[in-house]
């Protein structure tokens, strides 16, 4: 009889309690170590989902190559099913330098977990691993919250951060995907990359490429943020001013009206509208 995993899964506050220790991942790396692992091809094998668009360095790809090349396996991959392939849950470092060291067959441990607990285990490794990057924290937080509802009280308890940070770290995922590489590569801060998030289209793209080939501090990129946020209030401030004499106008419960004598008085005045928006 098969089993119904869904029957079988643990509680919310069983999970919470469960993933929110910090050593989680610690043990249950002892327990698959005890457990019997049985060597899967590598060319069965894919890259973790939820994360896959965290890129890793080809110097942490081949340092780990290399390791595996001398050393071997010390812990095998946790996997879990896939049809008739097998999909990756811990140890995508090892993973992507096996692969680089064509190593054909892979130790591993089989775990039939759902996508929820899967994605637990990922967040509980991302937030125990110092050498993980904000980006992988994002993606499991936003997984976590669009596809089973957890609250940012609750991944803030998980993940051991505020509900502040949390939010911070979701609006990560807003940058475009040239940004979020450098975040991977170690190019670019999480410091960095939050102050470029309350920028948008061309002030962002400016921001970001001047914050990376300037190699400015977190501070230095707040200030520049901030300029820039300035100069654009300054900006429509200007606008309002330049129009002003142009036409009549009133303002009242946060709307402006504007009234006009005519049809060309009208295109006049977007006319003028349209150029100080190109200046």
């Amino acid at each position: 009889m098969k089993k119904d995993k869904k029957a079988s899964m643990p509680s919310l506050s069983t999970l919470i309690e469960k993933f929110s220790q910090e050593d989680v991942i610690a043990v249950m790396e002892k327990e698959y170590q005890a457990a019997p692992a049985r060597l899967i091809p590598t060319s069965l094998i894919d890259d973790t989902r939820f994360i896959k668009d965290v890129v890793l360095s080809s110097d942490t790809i081949n340092s780990f190559a290399s390791g595996l090349k001398e050393k071997g396996f010390y812990n095998p991959l946790i996997v879990r099913p896939n049809g008739e392939r097998f999909e990756l849950i811990l140890g995508r470092k090892r993973f992507f330098g096996a692969k680089k060291a064509g190593i054909l067959s892979l130790p591993c441990v089989v775990n039939d977990v759902g996508d929820e607990e899967m994605l637990l285990m990922l967040l509980a490794d991302t937030r125990d691993n110092r050498s993980s990057n904000v980006l992988e924290m994002a993606l499991v937080c936003n997984a976590l919250s669009s596809m089973f509802g957890y609250t940012q009280k609750t991944l803030a308890e998980l993940s051991h951060f505020s509900r502040s940070q949390i939010t911070n770290i979701l609006r990560i995922l807003s940058l475009p995907d040239n940004a979020k590489n450098d975040i991977c590569l170690g190019k670019l801060s999480y410091g960095q990359a939050r102050t470029l998030t309350s920028l948008k289209g061309r002030q962002l793209e400016y921001a970001y490429k001047k914050i990376v080939d300037s190699n400015m501090s977190v501070r230095e990129s707040e200030q520049l943020v901030r300029s820039i946020l300035k100069r654009e209030d300054l900006h429509s401030d200007e606008v309002m001013i330049n129009v002003s004499g142009l036409v009549s106008f009133s303002i009242k419960n946060k709307s402006v009206s504007f009234a006009f004598n005519s049809i060309n008085e009208r295109d006049r005045f977007l006319n003028n509208l349209k150029n100080n928006y190109k200046n």
